[in-house]
C-alpha cells in the first residue's frame, strides 16, 4: 500500500522551454498568418498536442513549410536551416534556448582558434543536429565513452570537449577523465545546463530513499529517461511514464510504500499533478505527499 508520496525538490519545466512555450503561444496569438514549428517545440507530447489543437502547424523539414512564420523550437537547428528558411521569404522567430545558444558561441569561437571539437551526446538529438550545423567538418560527435576512447590520438591537434546540455552529469565526469587521459592538452568545456544538473543531483537525493520513483516525461526526453535511469540504477525501479494514463495498478505491491516522483524538464505541471492525484486515489486517500517547496507532509483526498 502506498503510504508516501515524494516530490523531487527540482522536477519539471526549466527556463529555456518555459521560454520557447512562451514565444511559441504568443507568435500563434499575434500573427494572421500561418505559423509552423520545426519539429517539436520541446520534447514533450502533451504539449506539442496543444499546440496542434490551437492550429500550430509542425514540420520536420523547411520543405515542407509553404510561407508564413516557421519556429526553432528550444532544441535549436543548424544555421544553414535558418539561412533556407528566410530564402524561402518565411519569417523566422528563433525560440532556441539560451544554454544551448551558448554551446553554438563556444564553439564557433574555439573553431576560430583552431580547435577541432569532440561533441559528447546523442548523434540522432535536435539538440546536436543545431550544435554539429555550426562546425560540420571541425566537430566528432561521440555518444559513449567507448566511442570517445576508439577516436584518434591526435597528439598535434588542438581538441576541445563540449557536452550535450542534457547529459548524464555523473556519466560525462568519466568521460571527461577519459578524454584529459587520452589528449592531456584538451580543452574542456562543461556545457551541460543548470537545470539538467539540478534535476539529476534531486533525483540522487530521492531515490535512496523511496522504493520507486515514476519520472513524467515523453520518450523524446533525453533528460527524462536519464532521470528514470538514474532512479533505476539506485532504487532498482525508475520508470519514464508521459502520463497518468500509463500508470498500471499491479506496480504498486505491498512493499512499495514511498514512491518518489520527478519530471523532466519539459513536462507541464498539469501532468505531475493528475500522477499525484492517482497515486492518493490507488492509496484509498491515506497517502501523505511530500512537497519540495514546504518540506512537509500534505494529507490529500482522492478525487
Amino acid at each position: 500500500m502506498i503510504k508516501e508520496i515524494i516530490m523531487a525538490k527540482h522536477h519539471g519545466f526549466c527556463m529555456g522551454v518555459k521560454r520557447a512555450i512562451n514565444i511559441a503561444e504568443e507568435t500563434a496569438e499575434k500573427s494572421d498568418e500561418k505559423v509552423t514549428i520545426l519539429n517539436e517545440i520541446v520534447h514533450n507530447e502533451s504539449v506539442v498536442e496543444k499546440f496542434r489543437e490551437q492550429g500550430v502547424q509542425q514540420a520536420f523539414s523547411v520543405d515542407d513549410v509553404e510561407g508564413g512564420t516557421l519556429i526553432i523550437s528550444a532544441h535549436g537547428i543548424a544555421p544553414d536551416v535558418i539561412r533556407k528558411a528566410e530564402e524561402q521569404g518565411l519569417k523566422v522567430i528563433d525560440a532556441t534556448c539560451p544554454l544551448v545558444t551558448r554551446i553554438y558561441d563556444i564553439i564557433v569561437k574555439a573553431v576560430e582558434q583552431g580547435f577541432h571539437i569532440i561533441h559528447y551526446g546523442e548523434a540522432d538529438h535536435d539538440e546536436t543536429y543545431g550544435v554539429v550545423g555550426y562546425a560540420p567538418d571541425k566537430i566528432t560527435v561521440v555518444s559513449d565513452k567507448e566511442s570517445l576512447l576508439a577516436l584518434p590520438d591526435w597528439k598535434e591537434r588542438k581538441l576541445g570537449l563540449t557536452v550535450q546540455t542534457t547529459a548524464h552529469e555523473k556519466e560525462f565526469e568519466e568521460a571527461e577523465k577519459l578524454a584529459v587521459k587520452k589528449w592531456p592538452h584538451i580543452k574542456v568545456f562543461n556545457t551541460i545546463c543548470n537545470a539538467t544538473t539540478k534535476r539529476q543531483q534531486a533525483i540522487l537525493e530521492l531515490a535512496p530513499n523511496v522504493d520507486m520513483v515514476l519520472v513524467v516525461g515523453s520518450e523524446s526526453s533525453a533528460n527524462s529517461n536519464r532521470l528514470a535511469q538514474i532512479s533505476d540504477g539506485i532504487c532498482g525501479r525508475g520508470i519514464l511514464i508521459s502520463s497518468v494514463d500509463d500508470i498500471k495498478d499491479e506496480w504498486f505491491e505491498d512493499k512499495y510504500e514511498k514512491i518518489g516522483i520527478s519530471a523532466g524538464a519539459s513536462t507541464p505541471d498539469y501532468l505531475v499533478e493528475a500522477v499525484i492525484e492517482k497515486l492518493v486515489e490507488l492509496s484509498g486517500g491515506t497517502a501523505n505527499v511530500v512537497l519540495p517547496e514546504k518540506r512537509t507532509k500534505i494529507a490529500r483526498v482522492a478525487r
